[in-house]
């Protein structure tokens, strides 16, 4: 019979066995001392992981953050072990929160613009947004909310046009659906089996203020890659129906609207930051729907008679989640919607006539 390793409940006993491992890191990091610190994390509990998150995550992100060129292997090697410690721990400090969003996001963007995916391979771009969606899930209590202050909205901008751009323009089918999972994350939209921060009516307005300013990039992009190349293959298409409603679902949501969350008052040191912030007015409401309805007809032209019965499922989630939470502010796309639901009524698969 196999021998049960027990793992280190000692928080002295495990710094004095991780030390050695971390200062390496801060000297000469290489490949295989980033593997032996993984390898010894495994033999950490979780609750001392928890107690020591701070001194284990300090030494990774220094090689992350050292001048000059990294091999993929090497920052590969980081995230799969920030990886394990994020998705053992809880992430409570804002700071740590904030920084590591952004260190994550320039492992995966050219140096000279944040938006824009750097040339480094399939592993290491699946590796670091895996850590991310990691970092994500990993936020406690309320700190998430602190990303969609305004002040944050250059850093949250650029980190949306970074994934935005992996999800259209990537190869990879894994690196497609990862960043497209890692943009649900982002806008508190996940849908996967972990548990996720649920929030109040009011910090959803804030949420839907913030990404107001990026709904025109958002469904923009992902209306290419639903309606572009067949073959991403149909989750690539179903995970961006998913990321496009539930945006647009978020930004110009009738509850919202009608509570009176239209705009924020711009705090007075933001600067040229207060730019970029929309308020939506019912002005905006009526030109956004306008151009949301021209998206919409591409979309279902191309994808209530797909071939694959799963896209044509996410097609009527579409419809209903959109009618149930927007068809006030939405008013122009409802023939478009209840079009979409009557159609699939006599679809061939059971699942979607349902």
């Amino acid at each position: 019979m196999p021998t049960i390793m027990h793992q280190i409940s000692d928080p002295k006993i495990a710094f004095a066995y991780l030390r050695p491992a971390c200062v390496l890191l801060t000297k000469a990091p290489t490949v295989t001392d980033v593997e032996t610190l993984s390898a010894q994390l495994k033999e950490i509990d979780d609750a001392t992981l928890q107690q020591l998150q701070e001194y284990i995550l300090f030494p990774l992100r220094f090689v992350l953050k050292v001048p000059g060129t990294k091999k993929d292997k090497l920052v590969q090697a980081v995230a799969e072990a920030m990886s394990h410690v994020l998705e053992t721990t809880c992430v409570q400090s804002w700071e740590t929160l904030r920084d590591l969003l952004s260190e994550l996001c320039l492992c995966l963007c050219t140096p000279t613009d944040p938006g824009k995916p750097a040339e480094t391979s399939e592993e290491l771009k699946s590796a670091v947004l895996k850590c991310l969606d990691a970092l994500l899930h990993a936020a406690y209590g309320d700190i998430i909310f602190k990303l969609f202050e305004p002040i944050m909205l250059p850093g949250i901008g650029s980190a949306i046009s970074l994934l935005l751009a992996l999800g259209e323009k990537e190869r990879s089918r894994d690196v497609q659906l990862a960043a497209l999972k890692c943009l649900q994350a982002l806008t508190l939209q996940c849908d996967c089996t972990q548990e996720h921060v649920v929030p109040s009516s009011q910090e959803r307005g804030a949420l839907g203020s913030t990404m107001a300013s990026f709904l025109p990039g958002i469904t923009m992009a992902v209306s290419r890659i639903i309606t572009g190349d067949l073959r991403h293959g149909h989750a690539v298409t179903v995970r961006a129906i998913k990321v496009w409603y539930r945006t647009v679902g978020l930004v110009i949501e009738d509850a919202q609207l009608q509570a009176g969350e239209l705009c924020r008052t711009a705090p007075p040191d933001l600067g040229r930051v207060s730019q970029l912030m929309v308020h939506r007015s019912q002005d905006w409401v009526k030109s956004t729907a306008g151009r949301l309805s021209s998206l919409l007809k591409k979309i279902i032209s191309c994808s209530s008679a797909h071939q694959h019965w799963r896209v044509r499922l996410e097609m009527v989630e579409l419809g209903e989640h959109l009618l149930a939470r927007c068809s006030h502010s939405l008013g122009e796309c409802v023939g478009l919607l209840l079009e979409a639901l009557v159609g699939a009524v006599n679809d061939e698969e059971p699942r979607v006539r349902k």
